[in-house]
């Protein structure tokens, strides 16, 4: 009868006997079996075979073995151990990404992804500051974690107008494929599963989609019941929680948040002078860890946040690696005529905005809005603007009409695509607020008034004065390139206009809405590369693209009113590998109100950057500031600009103090990546490039796993190569060809077109199942000159999970026994896996001995490995319950904390109660809240204990090498 343990095969299916029992005469089998699971069957029913090792089904004639022999073939072996090895590469501990990626990765990158790899949850806020990378980062831990099969469902929340970029990111650099969860997403698979399914919580999907479009009320239920193994918020400071009433984005991000195994959070700007907003991201990750009426300590925010600042990063020679910037203001003095457009745009636009707030028609009082940023852009972009707006009202007459969905989510802030952005804002534009026809006619002459004035200035002095600059420029430097923003489409077309009879006109690229994202590739490709020296773009490209290796002077022919974007331009040069400082030259006209106001607001931005060493925290606090507001507050009521501006000093003076507490406290100050950070992570780079061997080492996989199956790879040139696919490794079922293909990462990012065969390419997976799919090569026979003694090595696969059924680590483990001595050695073992055979017969005596010998020299490296299991599994018990434990006090903390908080409201409600007041509902409302904390403190508790358990996994026989000396 069978023991407990024993494989077995039950109607040709693989199994393992758990127990025997009898009935009667009945016996019964109790057995799982792959693929079904646990069952209990009658012997007699059933067709039992025992699965005996390999070398028990060796063919007889063992005389006429040698390495080649089908029987014993050392090539295949070989095969087989390094399709296993790639396998199991991905519980070794190292970091995977580096060989799975196309991105030039940086230390301070890669140090990210390994603490965050490192922690027992892979929940985490990135706050680097802009420019480092954090979409990098954020890819990589994602492939980290796809690596090690936990990440199955993905899901990314992002602004809308980065949904293009995070999808064509994911797919360039790191070969992930987001699906855009849209509306027509979601009708398709509400047709497809039928209404009854819950569409968000599928397995298998990756999924991205925006916030504006995931916070809709519809989805909230559905989000309650749905689970992702891993979800990245970007932008998460605009889903932060403010105020007494949460926002429906920071409802739908904790919703999010909490029903997510792994949970990235991405923000250069995590703090906005107040910290409420910062303390609810550390609750998204873990909402039990810091009571409510707990501040937060610097082990809390160490904990989870990793933030790093352009300054705080130095190389090997203790240089910091990011240059200074110089940030200047070019003013610009109006003419006569400029100051007469100025003065009658902004009567026109006060009269129309307070009548818009008396006659509450905020679309109408935004639509003016619009107007005065374009006044101080350009006389071009305001021209444009008032054409429009008065064709509108003569063809419409300014009457009431539905908007646009863009227009309307423009309208509640939501940040969209530059070319939707323009469209919304020109739908806009025509919008206003007349009662009757004499109204509607007065209004109409004032624009026919000021089109007029508009159109008889030649060209603006801002557009002379750049003209010169950039001339200037040229003349004295003719090696240097130079980028210019400017916000609006107007504007840009308007600038190319008047610079059109330069003599460097025609070097002018040119990036704006319309411009495909493949094309804005090329010509940041052609900028970077090539002999043009002027790049004039709206902020369309100020995201996405980078410069710094070409380019490091800046010109803002306007400056946004939101300090955000201006940083977000200025990141195109100042990024990691600009080794120039970077000098920004804005340009705005002098003695406008917007002007005072942008002064004072860059000044203060530098002054206070400087104190802190990070722009971003600066932005952080400016966040919730309404610049528009302010400025539109101050036209409305004809405020002088000193007054708006000291009221905007005032209340940045009052974020300042606040953001200067908590980096007393510590609390979100960047950790600085010197020499001695650099030298600890790139010992795990040094580790982790041995994980699936060179390139060379992939290739050679490829080459011969390939012949194998009847395929085959040709050398087409220099790093690349064709595949001939054979039909059984085609996703067509039929021959194909790839290529060309390369297997070098360095080449790939070098050359556009060529396809990176990475360790987790498609074509290596199934190399990989094919070669462990069938028992081909699960025996080797190799002839090498440094054994002494035959012997045989057996290849043991050992792993160990925690009690979620996580795998904490997984490895082979080789050992070779001496026919002679019987004694256990793994480093011969290792040496026999990677050695190549001599090609020539072995001594037939030998190998029958080794044969005959088998079990005892198999009980000698079992004994063996069960002593490196006991030693390895101790290792990493201490390490778990040094993890656990901190958890856990953390826990404990907060829960005494939580605890006396609710405690003291009933108690306050109790004394209430005795003085004759009705406050049952009151105090059965908090024993609740006591309650349903001891459950989710026991539950974590739980989850805690079982992340403790180390579980060995019984270890397995993949492979034996009958290895024997040269005769």
């Amino acid at each position: 009868m069978y023991e407990p343990g024993d494989r077995v095969r039950i109607n040709d299916q693989p199994a393992e006997v758990i127990r025997t029992d009898s009935v009667g005469d009945i016996e019964y089998l109790r057995a799982y079996i792959e693929g079904v699971g646990a069952k209990t069957i009658s012997v007699a029913d059933v067709e039992i075979k025992p699965i005996g090792s390999q070398l028990d089904d060796l063919p007889e004639n063992f005389e006429q073995f040698h390495p080649a022999h089908e029987a014993v073939d050392a090539e295949r072996f070989d095969l087989r151990m390094e399709a296993l090895n790639l396998t199991i590469a991905h519980e070794q501990g190292q970091l995977l990404s580096i060989s799975n990626s196309l991105v030039r990765l940086e230390p301070y990158q890669l140090a990210c992804v390994n603490q965050v790899m490192e922690s027992l949850r892979q929940r985490a806020l990135i706050a680097d500051d802009v420019g480092l990378g954090k979409t990098i980062e954020a890819g990589l831990i994602l492939k980290e974690l796809q690596a090690r099969n936990r990440a199955d469902s993905v899901l990314f929340v992002v602004p809308a107008h980065l949904q293009k970029k995070w999808v064509r990111d994911m797919d360039r650099f790191f070969d992930i494929d987001l699906t855009v969860a849209d509306r027509a997403w979601v009708e398709g698979e509400r047709r497809r599963l039928g209404d009854a399914a819950n569409i968000w919580d599928q397995d298998g999907v990756q999924l991205i989609t925006s916030m504006a479009f995931l916070r809709q009320d519809e989805f909230q239920p559905a989000l309650e019941e749905a689970f992702w193994d891993a979800v990245v918020i970007d932008e998460a400071h605009k889903a932060a929680q403010r105020g007494d009433s949460p926002s429906v984005t920071s409802q739908m991000a904790e919703r999010v948040a909490h029903n997510s195994e792994s949970l990235l959070l991405l923000s250069a700007t995590p703090h906005d002078g107040k910290g409420q907003g910062f303390r609810s991201l550390i609750s998204y990750l873990d909402p039990l860890l810091v009571a409510e009426d707990q501040e937060l300590s610097r082990e809390t925010v160490e904990q989870m946040m990793i933030r790093r600042g352009k300054q705080t990063i130095y190389d090997d020679n203790g240089e910091r690696i990011f240059p200074n910037r110089e940030v200047r203001t070019m003013t610009v003095s109006m003419t006569p005529a400029e100051e007469q457009l100025y003065e009658g745009v902004t009567t026109y636009v006060q009269e129309v905005y307070n009548r818009s707030e008396q006659l509450n028609e905020p679309a109408v009082g935004f639509a003016m809005a619009l107007m005065q940023k374009r006044l101080v852009s350009s006389v071009g972009a305001i021209r444009e603007t008032l054409r429009r707006r008065l064709q509108g009202l003569l063809e419409e007459g300014g009457a009431n009409r539905e908007l646009s969905e863009d227009a309307e989510a423009y309208l509640d802030g939501e940040d969209l695509e530059e070319n939707d952005r323009e469209a919304a804002e020109q739908e806009l534009e025509t919008l206003t607020v007349v009662n009757g026809d004499d109204a509607l006619q007065t209004e109409i002459q004032m624009l026919q008034d000021l089109v007029n004035q508009a159109e008889s200035i030649p060209v603006d002095t801002k557009a002379q004065q750049v003209k010169r600059y950039i001339q200037q420029l040229l003349e004295e430097s003719p090696n240097e390139k130079l980028l210019l923003f400017t916000e609006y489409r107007d504007t840009l077309d308007y600038l190319l206009e008047e610079v059109s009879d330069q003599p460097w006109a025609e070097e002018i690229l040119v990036i704006h809405g319309d411009v495909d994202k493949d094309d804005r590739q090329q010509i940041e490709d052609q900028f970077n590369h090539g002999e043009p020296r002027l790049l004039f773009a709206t902020d369309a490209a100020s995201e996405g693209i980078d410069l710094q290796h070409s380019c490091h002077i800046m010109v803002n022919y306007e400056l946004p009113w939101n300090p955000n974007r201006l940083e977000q331009r200025i990141g195109r040069i100042h990024r990691y590998g600009q080794d120039k400082e970077v000098k920004v030259w804005n340009f705005q006209f002098e003695g406008t109100r917007e002007g005072e106001i942008f002064e004072l607001l860059q000044e203060k931005v530098e002054n206070i950057r400087s104190q802190v060493g990070s722009t971003a925290d600066v932005l952080g606090m400016l966040d919730d500031i309404n610049i528009d507001d302010l400025i539109m507050r101050s036209v409305q009521s004809e405020e002088p600009p000193e007054a708006t501006a000291a009221e905007l000093e005032e209340l940045m003076e009052e974020r300042e103090q606040t953001l200067l507490e908590w980096y007393d406290r510590s609390l979100i100050d960047p950790s600085t990546f010197d020499a001695e950070s650099r030298e600890r992570i790139e010992a795990v780079i040094d580790e982790s490039a041995d994980v699936f061997g060179t390139e060379a080492d992939i290739r050679a996989f490829v080459d011969r796993g390939l012949e194998a199956f009847g395929g085959r790879l040709e050398k087409r040139g220099n790093q690349l190569y064709d595949v001939f696919l054979p039909a059984s490794l085609s996703e067509t079922g039929a021959e194909t060809q790839r290529g060309p293909v390369t297997f070098s990462r360095e080449f790939a990012m070098d050359h556009q077109g060529i396809e990176y065969l990475s360790p987790d390419d498609s074509l290596v997976l199934g190399l990989r199942e094919q070669l462990l799919a069938g028992d081909d090569g699960v025996v080797g026979l190799k002839l090498l000159p440094f054994i002494e003694n035959p012997g045989i090595t057996f290849v043991y696969r050992v792993g160990f999970e925690d009690g979620t059924g996580e795998m904490i680590q997984e490895e082979l483990v080789p050992v070779f026994v001496d026919l002679e001595t019987k004694s256990p050695r793994r480093p011969v073992g290792e040496q026999v896996l990677e050695a190549e055979t001599i090609r020539a017969s072995p001594d037939s005596g030998a190998v029958r001995e080794l044969l005959v010998n088998r079990d005892e020299l198999e009980a000698a490296a079992e004994e063996y490995v069960a002593n490196v299991l006991g030693t390895v599994q101790s290792d990493i018990s201490a390490d778990r319950a040094t993890e656990v434990e901190q958890e856990r006090a953390n826990l404990e903390a907060y829960a005494e904390a939580e605890r006396e908080r609710i405690q003291a409201f009933i108690s306050e409600y109790q004394q209430q109660a005795a003085a004759g007041e009705d406050m049952e509902i009151s105090i059965r409302g908090q024993r609740r809240r006591l309650d349903r904390l001891d459950e989710r403190v026991d539950e974590r508790k739980a989850e805690l204990e079982r992340r403790r358990q180390v579980i060995s996994l019984a270890p397995e026989v993949e492979g034996y090498c009958l290895a024997l000396p040269i005769q």
